[in-house]
């Protein structure tokens, strides 16, 4: 169902549009007329809808368990889904032109922000603290950010951006500032100005590594630069790595690097260690990339390292576990799927089975087994891996709950076919039985092998990316 609680609208087709100037103080007086009527009006650019929340939402509990579809949800005509992030009370939905912010609980859309204007480029994100969405548009001869409460939809900030090139990755935004490419560095925006913060330049025949600035920012677009609320990580790549090795050779040691979003100062580097990938096969040079992920509660920071998976604490750079690889099961590799300061969360499927894999949640300290799930044929199902570079961007295939895992997964016939059709929960330590949760719209999503869930206020909302969208809010 689609609740469409639309308090206060604010669109830029109104008849004020087309008055002539001899006209201007009825005009006036239709406006001092809205203003009485629906609250605070502001005008916006034309072929724009605006709307927002009638105010503060209620703010529901993030699910511990999932046994019920509490809501669905469809995108607007023409608009399909780019990622869904979660705001203060709910999913934030980030479309190709626009952005809508849901009710967690209720699946009811509290507050828009649409562009029907051909050729506008519109990218968006929410800040790592839930509370900001982040909007840029991009036309000719207009580009313009909008900093929204990510609750009500209301206009914090707006100011014009002054654009070089492309427009803004807000992808890699932090609770202050986001960062663009400049010169084999970056470059540092306040968020509520728009005005050059800070700049990084590394040192002489050093180079930021995969750092773009394209309108392309799904959540797996670019995970070499991962951001939380207070500090900015990066792959470095310098000349002297090149010459350890071939020049173009598929893998090199590279540097890690932490900056303070602040003010853009080194907190801590680990030199030499960071492991770099690329793709050789392409006829352009490709940068190299870094497997670097943040936790969703900002507590530690996860980089593929020379030693191995290596967990550190993002402000001081001190070394949580060297290899969390050694914590897994001997008969083959596991899938880290969640982690935080303390404990880490491992997909392992043993060898030659077809059913699930089983989820063991393990203290990094010591290595102790705290809690697992178990399942028995025939459920079945492959989760894939999924980087996530950042809080804000903490959609999952698989996603660990206080009470146990959501997972893609099938039963009965399903598990021969190796298709997954429905979403299945499996209960820490096997206390109670898997549950399976089924429509058409979530056997849609699970076929197509990219649906992901994101853990919100009030719920977990399934989706695919980058699909003519449909919502799924399971509680």
């Amino acid at each position: 169902m689609n609740e469409t609680p639309r308090k206060r609208r604010e669109d830029g087709h109104g008849p004020i549009a087309w008055i002539t100037r001899w006209k201007v103080a009825l005009a006036v007086a239709a406006a001092l007329a809205l203003i009485v009527g629906i609250g605070v009006f502001t005008l916006l650019p034309r072929d724009h809808e605006h709307f927002t929340s009638d105010g503060e939402p209620e703010i529901g509990d993030v699910p511990r368990e999932i046994d019920h579809i509490a809501w669905e949800w469809d995108t607007p005509e023409d608009h399909s889904i780019v990622t869904v992030m979660p705001g203060l009370a709910g999913p934030v939905v980030v479309m190709e032109r626009g952005v809508i912010g849901l009710d967690g609980t209720t699946g009811g859309e509290l507050w828009g922000y649409l562009s029907d204007l051909d050729g506008s480029d519109v990218s968006a994100s929410v800040t790592p603290d839930g509370r900001s969405a982040v909007i840029a548009e991009v036309r000719e001869g207009e580009n313009r950010v909008s900093l929204l409460d990510s609750g009500t939809g209301e206009i914090q900030e707006r100011y014009e951006y002054p654009l070089d090139s492309e427009p803004p990755s807000l992808l890699n935004l932090s609770d202050h500032d986001w960062i663009e490419a400049r010169d084999g560095g970056i470059v540092a925006r306040d968020l509520h100005s728009g005005d050059i913060a800070w700049e990084h330049l590394p040192e002489r025949g050093c180079e930021i590594q995969a750092l773009r600035g394209s309108n392309t920012f799904g959540d797996t677009a670019d995970y070499s630069v991962a951001t939380s609320g207070e500090h900015y990580v990066m792959a470095e790549l310098c000349e002297e790595h090149r010459e350890e090795g071939e020049p173009d050779a598929p893998r090199s040691p590279g540097n890690l690097v932490v900056l303070d979003a602040w003010n853009g100062e080194v907190s801590w580097t680990v030199e030499d260690d960071l492991l770099l990938e690329r793709e050789t096969r392409s006829e352009i040079d490709v940068p190299y990339s870094a497997g670097i992920n943040v936790s969703r509660d900002e507590s530690a920071l996860l980089a593929e390292t020379t030693s191995g998976s290596t967990l550190f604490v993002p402000a001081t750079g001190e070394v949580l576990h060297d290899d969390l690889r050694s914590l897994q099961r001997d008969e083959g590799p596991g899938r880290i799927i969640d982690f935080d300061d303390e404990n880490v969360v491992v997909s392992e499927k043993t060898p030659g089975s077809t059913g699930l894999p089983e989820f063991t949640n393990t203290r990094t300290g010591d290595g102790e087994i705290l809690r697992r799930t178990s399942t028995e044929d025939p459920l079945s199902g492959d989760p894939f891996e999924y980087h996530r570079i950042r809080p804000a961007g903490s959609a999952s295939y698989s996603l660990p709950l206080d009470g146990g895992v959501v997972t893609p997964g099938c039963v009965d016939k399903c598990a021969e076919r190796n298709i997954d059709e429905t979403v299945l929960f499996l209960p820490w330590e096997g206390k109670t039985p898997p549950r399976a949760i089924g429509s058409e719209k979530v056997e849609a999503i699970v076929q197509s092998g990219r649906g992901v869930f994101v853990e919100t206020p009030g719920s977990v909302v399934l989706y695919r990316p980058g699909s003519e969208g449909h919502l799924i809010g399971l509680a």
